[in-house]
């Protein structure tokens, strides 16, 4: 416990007799700022120039988890922002201004910028640069273009909410036509295996009302979609009828079902066309629009840039530099008044 008191007792009277040398410290310190003031004019910060972007998202679907699929739209429009589709859109816009940006790439200005957001609302948008107009160029060229293809791709949205619409309706009739056609054949197939008036002991009597009440509700199935005097249900013969008076109503109603049937089984193979066609629309529209949706959209707050101004100031730089070199020779000056007193005590 003695050594322990003792030690710190040491560490003690070094920084005492440190401190008395207060002017070599200060000393010291200046040096550092020099050091820092002099690194930082020979290897300059870049300037900052920064734009706002209104980014809005207005949904009235109903998902499963809203947070959800609004941040992954959130971050396909950074995607967006920081593809190289766009970014070869704003070098040849800047190149137009500065044969200087006609020597850098997509991954060049990507590394001069920054987009900083934390949901729906005010983006900021950040370019750096050497020099001070560059960076107000890059980032008004920036937020142009951002502009100006979020107007394209809200056209496709809305194109391609319409090509939605239009697929979900051409899946229903496609079903809907199945499930008709499949109905139909289960009629027809009825139809033919009731035949009584072939069997002359059944012929002259009347039709069981069980019989008479399948053969009205196939014909009320039939007639669902039809309308007038002229519907299988209106045309069946009365329950007080012989079974031989219902063979016309059956050769009726089978040509019916036999003329529906080949209608659909024609309009089938153009629905099924024309869904494909769709579809590949639908993902050519999509991809053109970034998978975006109709709910997400950008518009220019601000059209004003704030002013460049450096990452880093001289004088920060110079602060960084002294306080570094002062916490440096402190903990070296320690080190060797330590070291001379361990050397003395053996």
């Amino acid at each position: 416990m003695n050594t322990q008191i003792s030690s710190e007792w040491h560490w003690q009277t070094d920084f005492i007799t440190l401190a008395h040398r207060w002017y070599l410290w200060l000393v010291l310190f200046l040096v550092g700022c020099g050091i820092g003031w002099l690194s930082a004019r020979l290897l300059p910060a870049p300037y900052r120039a920064e734009a706002d972007l209104g980014v809005f998202y207005q949904s009235d679907a109903i998902f499963r988890n809203v947070d959800d699929y609004k941040n992954w739209e959130m971050g396909q429009l950074q995607a967006l922002i920081l593809s190289d589709q766009l970014l070869t859109l704003v070098q040849a816009r800047l190149s137009q201004q500065d044969s200087f940006w006609q020597t850098q790439s997509p991954a060049d200005l990507r590394q001069r910028l920054h987009v900083y957001w934390r949901n729906a609302g005010i983006w900021h948008l950040v370019a750096e640069d050497r020099q001070p107009q560059r960076a107000v160029q890059l980032v008004q060229a920036w937020k142009a273009v951002i502009l100006e293809e979020m107007g394209r791709i809200g056209k496709l949205t809305h194109e391609l909410k319409q090509i939605h619409t239009e697929i979900l309706a051409l899946g229903q009739a496609k079903v809907a036509t199945e499930q008709r056609l499949t109905e139909l054949q289960a009629m027809s197939a009825i139809l033919q295996n009731w035949q009584p008036w072939s069997d002359p002991s059944l012929a002259a009597q009347p039709v069981p009302p069980l019989q008479r009440w399948r053969l009205l509700e196939l014909a009320s199935r039939f007639d669902q979609n039809r309308a007038g005097d002229h519907t299988l249900a209106a045309t069946l013969p009365p329950s007080d009828a012989l079974a031989d008076e219902y063979q016309a109503w059956v050769e009726q109603a089978s040509s019916a079902i036999e003329t529906e049937s080949r209608l659909l089984q024609e309009q089938l193979p153009f629905l099924e066309q024309r869904l494909s066609e769709m579809t590949t629309k639908y993902n050519e529209v999509a991809a053109a629009s970034w998978y975006l949706s109709v709910y997400v959209g950008v518009n220019d707050l601000n059209a004003e840039v704030k002013g460049p101004r450096p990452v880093r100031t001289e004088a920060l730089a110079a602060l960084i530099g002294g306080l570094l070199t002062l916490l440096f020779s402190m903990l070296v000056g320690v080190a060797i008044t330590q070291w001379r007193r361990e050397t003395i005590g053996k």
